[in-house]
């Protein structure tokens, strides 16, 4: 997702530099805090619960090029993680609000209704994010989406009752916020999206031959490092068993395109990293699991019984 999308859902890819640079110094003239706003825990929650989930996207950041870039801190993750480079996104219009939709509702575009950028005939009242789902088995869960592409929150999670909801204009202060929030509150779960990646690849294309396309994925892992290591703290003095699921929305071309590539693996083809605190069996996945996967994997982490009527497309990756 480009940078003007956050702001002009109507706007297509590919827009002037002048109306870019522009609008980018209208939009930034205000910045919104990075501190943690605590949500207030239930007064008859009297336990803290155990299992909780971090969901990072790396917006627009293709398999093959991860795997070039130095990322020490997704390879420590990889480590004690069940993955796959070759999960699939599905054969659906490479648009940003599509594949984040899917990914966030566990649900094909068939489903969903969003098949490009604008959201039209979305159906989120029938296939609502997951982080409607978690509020609905109980309140008590203290939620967060932390976003550099703020039409995921005003369009998919907004209608979530999220106790947390944030958009930035820089993947840095995303990163603050996040890491804010896990030191700072008991949160249960916490998405986090930063967008920095896709900019790159559509500015100078999605490949691991692209020096600026690595180097954005490499400060994205350096961005990383504060808030993995804050679950890791939580981890090791709170008693609690966080899973932490790495993935994006779709990959790239080398000539910085997106739209129209839904059979180009290079674009369809990405990558899931699945790690909880005790994860059986790290390793490599045997199979290639599906980007609707990744919702029923939270579920069945969080304990929350998966209901037949939410007809689900995905399956969990069992950790």
């Amino acid at each position: 997702m480009n940078y003007m999308q956050q702001h002009f859902l109507s706007i297509p890819k590919g827009i002037g530099s002048i109306f870019f640079i522009l609008t980018s110094l209208f939009f930034c003239a205000c910045e919104k805090t990075t501190e943690a706003d605590c949500p207030e825990a239930c007064a008859n929650d009297h336990l803290q619960h155990v299992k909780k989930v971090l969901l990072i996207g790396i917006d627009g950041c293709r398999s093959d090029a991860l795997q070039a870039a130095n990322t020490p801190n997704i390879d420590q993750l990889i480590v004690n993680s069940r993955y796959s480079w070759t999960l699939d996104r599905g054969n659906m219009d490479t648009w940003s609000g599509a594949g984040w939709s899917t990914m966030l509702t566990g649900v094909w575009p068939a489903k969903h209704g969003v098949t490009d950028d604008l959201y039209k005939g979305k159906n989120y009242g029938e296939y609502p994010s997951f982080l409607c789902r978690v509020k609905e088995a109980s309140a008590c869960f203290k939620t967060a989406s932390i976003v550099h592409y703020a039409a995921i929150n005003d369009e998919i999670v907004a209608a979530c009752n999220a106790d947390i909801l944030r958009d930035y204009d820089e993947d840095k202060r995303v990163k603050e916020a996040t890491t804010n929030f896990l030191n700072d509150c008991n949160m249960d779960v916490i998405f986090a999206h930063f967008d920095d990646v896709d900019h790159a690849g559509h500015r100078r294309g999605f490949h691991p031959s692209v020096p600026q396309y690595i180097d954005a994925i490499e400060q994205v892992d350096a961005n990383l490092k504060p808030i993995l290591e804050a679950v890791y703290e939580r981890e090791a003095n709170k008693n609690e068993d966080w899973l932490i699921i790495v993935s994006t929305d779709q990959g790239g071309t080398i000539e910085g395109a997106q739209e129209a590539q839904d059979n180009n693996t290079a674009v369809t083809r990405v990558f899931g990293i699945f790690r909880t605190k005790n994860t059986a069996n790290p390793g490599n996945l045997n199979y290639s699991p599906e980007l609707v996967d990744i919702v029923p994997t939270i579920f069945n982490h969080l304990d929350i019984p998966i209901n037949n009527t939410w007809n689900l497309d995905g399956f969990g990756v069992a950790l």
